[in-house]
């Protein structure tokens, strides 16, 4: 593949940003191999039509990302972006791989479900009980889909810190995180507040009367639909 003409110029807006993704998709599609040198900044910057300020900043993200590497005398190495797990890396999967791949995510949030709710359950204090439920308020009050959804994850913040397991948390919002910018074509999932409220009532219920069975199940479940829900919505922005 031609590496000029698979640099297309980005949008102004977040240059940094969009340049570091430019760059990103270029080296996931293989235009620059692991192993390979990035082209001169000069020549770069003349590629994508940016200024080398802008590009320096990009360059800075992708270092941080872990998908090139600075050496002296060098430049700027590509590393191998399957091993890396860094959020950015894995949301641009996401970006260039498209349903499929995002289907492949939901599934392992969707696994760590029983884990969630049985810990929750077993676990969760008093006062956890009452931040539940403001959580559960807050989804049931929500005005739009974009509140909601916003509401939902602020939901399994709360639900996850009641489970007592620092590392789960981790685990989640590494999977969380790698939505990246995904946010708003995922938001037609939550237009119907019914199957939402519905799953997290269930869960809430489950937790507070300490049934780490049905809480386990109730959170799998919810993840799950969610999940299919997610993927209906993303499959038909990619399609347009």
């Amino acid at each position: 593949m031609n590496q000029s003409s698979a640099l297309q110029p980005p949008d102004r807006q977040r240059v940094d940003e969009q340049i570091a993704a430019t760059i990103a998709d270029a080296i996931l599609d293989g235009v620059f191999p692991p192993g390979s040198t990035l082209p001169p900044e000069r020549e770069l910057a003349e590629q994508l039509g940016v200024n080398r300020t802008s590009l320096r900043q990009a360059l800075a993200r992708l270092q941080q990302m872990g998908l090139i590497e600075a050496r002296h005398g060098s430049g700027n190495v590509v590393c191998d972006p399957e091993a890396l797990t860094h959020p950015a890396v894995v949301e641009a999967l996401v970006r260039r791989l498209g349903p499929e791949f995002l289907a492949e995510l939901l599934e392992i949030r969707a696994g760590l479900g029983p884990l969630i709710g049985r810990l929750a359950a077993q676990r969760s204090a008093p006062d956890d009980a009452d931040a539940l439920r403001a959580a559960l308020a807050a989804v049931r009050h929500a005005e739009s889909a974009a509140a909601r959804q916003a509401a939902d994850l602020a939901y399994f913040r709360v639900l996850i810190h009641s489970s007592g397991n620092r590392a789960l948390g981790l685990l989640y919002r590494w999977v969380e995180h790698a939505f990246g910018g995904r946010e708003h074509e995922l938001t037609g999932a939550y237009d119907d507040a019914a199957p939402v409220l519905a799953g997290l009532e269930a869960i809430t219920e489950a937790v507070v009367s300490r049934d780490a069975e049905a809480a386990a199940a109730a959170v799998e479940a919810y993840l799950r639909a969610s999940a299919l829900r997610m993927v209906l919505c993303y499959t038909k922005s990619w399609e347009t």
